[in-house]
This record gives C-alpha cells, sequence and structure tokens, in this order.
C-alpha cells in the first residue's frame, strides 16, 4: 500500500473545536513578544539523530521544539517544525537523507516554538495537521505564561492548519502507522500524540519534556491533573521497547517517562494534602520546595508549585 491515505476519525478540513477562543490581553510588564524573539532563533545548532529505520530527530540546542522526521514511500512527514528561520536549515539536513519533498507537517501543540515553521513551510502550500483546538488558538493572540509573558500574535492564514481532528486520526504509508492521538487539556486543550505504531515510537510534544518541570498553559486549558493522565496512558501503552520523543531532550524509554510522571504526582499530591490541611499558599510553597531538588530546572519552582496550587484549589472544594 503506497502514498498517502487518511483514515477519517471524525477528520475534516474546518470541524468545530471544543476550546471558546478570544484574543488574549496583552501584559503590560514583563512581556516578549514572538515575532522579535524568532528573528533571534538562526543560530541555533541542530543535529539529525537517526533513531529507527527511516525515522529521526531534528535535536535543537536552544528555544525550539524535537522535530520529529519519517521518510515515506513518496515524502517526509515532519512532527512540528520549530521557527521559520530555521526552514532552511531543517531542509538542508533532510536532503543528508533523502531527495523526497516535506510532504505533510503535523503540529503537537499551538506554541511557537514548535510551529513558527508553519509561516515558511505553509507558504509552499505543504498541508499542516493539528487538532482543532491548535488551529483556533493560532487564529488568535495568545499570551503564555512561563518564564515571562510570551505573546504569540496570530498566525498569519497560510501557517494555519489545513487539515484538523478531533479525537483520532490516522495515516498509512507503507507498513507504518502513524497514529495521532487526542489528549484533552494536558499541557493545553489541543495536545496530539504522533505514535508511529511499526516503530513503537512516540512524539509527546510538550506533555513530557526532559529539562525539568514542564509549562502547563493553564490560560490555554492544561492541567496538572489532565497532564499525569496523559503520561499514565502513554506508560499503559508502552513496554519495554518503546521510545518517546519528547518535546525537549533526548529520545527516552519509558522508565525515563515513570520518573517524569513521579515527580508531576509528587507535586501535586503534596500540593493537595497541604492544601486539605488549610495552609496558606506561601506555606505550601515554602514545604514543597523544600521536598524538591534544589537542582532541579525548567520552570520556576515557586512558580509551577502555585500554579499546581491554583488549578488544585480550582478542583478540590473544602
Amino acid at each position: 500500500m503506497k502514498g498517502l491515505r487518511i483514515l477519517y476519525c471524525l477528520l475534516a478540513l474546518t470541524l468545530p473545536a471544543r476550546a471558546q477562543v478570544k484574543d488574549a490581553k496583552e501584559p503590560k510588564e514583563n512581556t516578549q513578544y514572538i515575532d522579535t524573539l524568532a528573528l533571534s532563533m538562526g543560530s541555533i545548532p541542530e543535529k539529525l539523530i537517526k533513531i529507527h529505520e527511516n525515522l529521526y530527530i531534528i535535536s535543537p540546542n536552544g528555544i525550539a521544539g524535537n522535530v520529529g522526521v519519517f521518510v515515506g514511500d513518496n515524502g517526509v512527514y515532519l512532527i512540528d517544525n520549530q521557527w521559520s528561520v530555521l526552514a532552511n536549515r531543517i531542509k538542508q539536513l533532510l536532503q543528508t537523507i533523502t531527495s523526497k519533498p516535506i510532504k505533510t507537517i503535523i503540529n503537537t501543540h499551538y506554541h511557537f516554538d514548535h510551529t513558527n515553521g508553519n509561516i515558511a513551510f505553509g507558504a509552499e502550500k505543504i498541508p499542516i495537521v493539528a487538532h482543532a483546538n491548535t488551529r483556533l488558538r493560532m487564529m488568535a493572540k495568545q499570551v503564555i505564561r512561563s518564564h515571562v509573558n510570551e505573546v504569540q500574535q496570530p498566525y498569519p492564514a497560510q501557517a494555519l492548519p489545513t487539515i484538523t481532528f478531533t479525537d483520532k486520526a490516522e495515516f498509512h504509508e507503507g507498513y507504518e502507522t502513524l497514529e495521532l492521538l487526542h489528549f484533552k487539556n494536558a499541557h493545553t486543550d489541543g495536545d496530539a500524540v504522533a505514535h508511529f505504531k511499526r516503530a513503537d515510537i512516540y512524539h509527546t510534544g510538550d506533555i513530557f519534556v526532559t529539562y525539568g518541570l514542564p509549562v502547563i498553559d493553564e490560560d490555554a486549558g492544561g492541567n496538572i491533573f489532565s497532564m499525569i493522565e496523559a503520561v499514565d496512558t502513554l506508560l499503559a501503552r508502552a513496554d519495554d521497547n518503546t521510545r518517546f520523543i519528547p518535546g525537549h531532550g533526548p529520545l527516552c524509554s519509558k522508565k525515563e517517562l515513570l520518573v517524569y510522571r513521579n515527580l508531576l504526582a509528587f507535586i501535586r499530591d503534596e500540593v493537595v494534602i497541604l492544601y486539605r490541611k488549610g495552609k496558606p499558599l506561601a506555606e505550601i510553597i515554602k514545604e514543597t520546595k523544600a521536598k524538591l531538588d534544589p537542582n532541579l530546572s525548567g520552570t520556576n519552582q515557586e512558580k509551577f508549585i502555585a500554579q499546581v496550587y491554583r488549578i488544585v484549589k480550582s478542583r478540590i472544594k473544602l
């Protein structure tokens, strides 16, 4: 079986999404504009790493997500695409392994460090696939509260996903099946995990990262409960041979994913226990932080614990 065949599972060009997305208000302080940040991304070092037959990772060293690469019978699939200023370098790396063109791009979620390349690749009329909520968020201004308030302006029409799905979609290329799975309200409300079923390799987007504490995009529907549930689902589907491409970091096994899951669950459980005891936020942050590795990187520890507290408080009524 050759060529691309899409099995529709509520798959369409313009499906109604579950999210109600409005333009976010720009904060007045501590703000970073993504259009300006993009100008500095051209110097990011990148490596192309083979991880399986016809499967590779373009691994960056900087503010950019991992790109999954699958070389199919008639063209290349990219899972995420980093920054538009890196599009030519991505093409150059691909030319070292194949002369086939890029035929399909899949966005794991809407964040700029995974999808800004849509601007370059979309101009070439390459089909872009994403969850329906991801398309909606790209159509509106977003403020991503992580280390700073990152303002992501609406994407131009040419950069928007052209094919969307709601629950699940499958692409068949030769003997390989690429399965897209939606995990509700984990990192965002539009997370798509890509599973190469024959190779048993997952690209998780930012549901899983290896740099430490992750970003949970609370304003875009993300929450720690659903993120842990998503990771639990991946762990249940995996065995010792399964491999995971995180949104950021090296190729991982089930073992590393379990360590990450336990870290998130530990913080959540500590906050729940202290919240139920009636402790104030300042005390919850102090006591929880004291039990964490002081060298734990990623999102600021105090900020992350405070975010978990907000989510817990919204879920659990005393």
